[in-house]
C-alpha cells in the first residue's frame, strides 16, 4: 500500500506473528521485514543461542563470519586464520542456514539497526493500542491490509461516537414531584 501511494519502502517492521521466511515478500516487493524472533522457532545446530555466533559443526570452535544473503538464506564462512585450524583440510570452512521466522529471517537478528527498528515500532504502535484498549478492542486480531484498515475505521468511528455521546449529554435537573394538597373542607 505504501508502494502504491509513492512512498520509497525498504523496510517493514512488524510481530512476531508475521515473517517472510521464504523470502517472498523481498523479493516481489523489494521490502525487508523485520520482526522480533517467532519464540516457536528453535535455532539451527551449531548457533551459540547467547551471542548467535555460527560454527561449522560440532566439532568446530571457531566462529564463522557472515558473508551476506541470497534468496535461498544466509552464508557462512570460517574466520579461522591460516595454520590456526587443524581440521581445515577435512572442514568444509562454509555454511549456509535457510531463511526462518527465528534469528535467522533474511536481515538476521543481531546485525546492526535491527533492535533499533524493533524498538522504534513498538513506540510507534503505543499510540494504536492504547486507543484499541480505550476502546475495548484490545482482544480482536486482525490480519491482512484490508482487515487492519477495517479494524481501524471501527475504532475511530467508535471513539467518535463515544465522544458525540459525551457531549450531547444534557443532565435535566429532578424536579420534585410534589403532591397534589387535599381540598379544604
Amino acid at each position: 500500500m505504501g508502494q502504491a501511494i509513492g512512498l520509497d519502502l525498504k523496510l517493514i517492521t512488524a510481530d512476531e506473528a508475521y515473517h517472510d521466511s521464504d523470502g517472498s515478500l523481498l523479493e516481489q516487493t523489494g521490502v525487508h521485514l523485520i520482526a522480533p524472533p517467532n519464540s516457536k522457532v528453535t535455532l539451527p545446530s551449531n548457533v551459540d543461542a547467547d551471542t548467535l555466533q555460527v560454527t561449522c559443526d560440532d566439532l568446530c570452535e571457531i566462529a564463522m563470519e557472515y558473508v551476506g544473503s541470497d534468496r535461498h538464506g544466509h552464508e557462512f564462512k570460517c574466520a579461522a586464520e591460516p595454520g590456526q585450524y587443524s581440521r581445515a583440510l577435512v572442514c568444509p570452512q562454509y555454511r549456509r542456514i535457510a531463511f526462518d521466522g527465528g534469528c535467522f529471517q533474511p536481515i538476521p537478528q543481531g546485525t546492526a539497526g535491527v533492535s533499533k527498528a524493533i524498538e522504534l515500532r513498538k513506540n510507534g504502535e503505543r499510540p494504536f493500542n492504547l486507543l484499541k484498549k480505550r476502546e475495548g478492542l484490545e482482544y480482536s486480531r486482525v490480519r491482512g491490509q484490508h482487515n487492519i484498515l477495517a479494524q481501524s475505521v471501527f475504532t475511530t468511528i467508535a471513539t467518535l461516537l463515544i465522544e458525540m455521546a459525551g457531549t450531547r449529554k444534557n443532565p435535566k435537573p429532578k424536579r420534585k414531584r410534589q403532591l397534589p394538597l387535599p381540598a379544604a373542607a
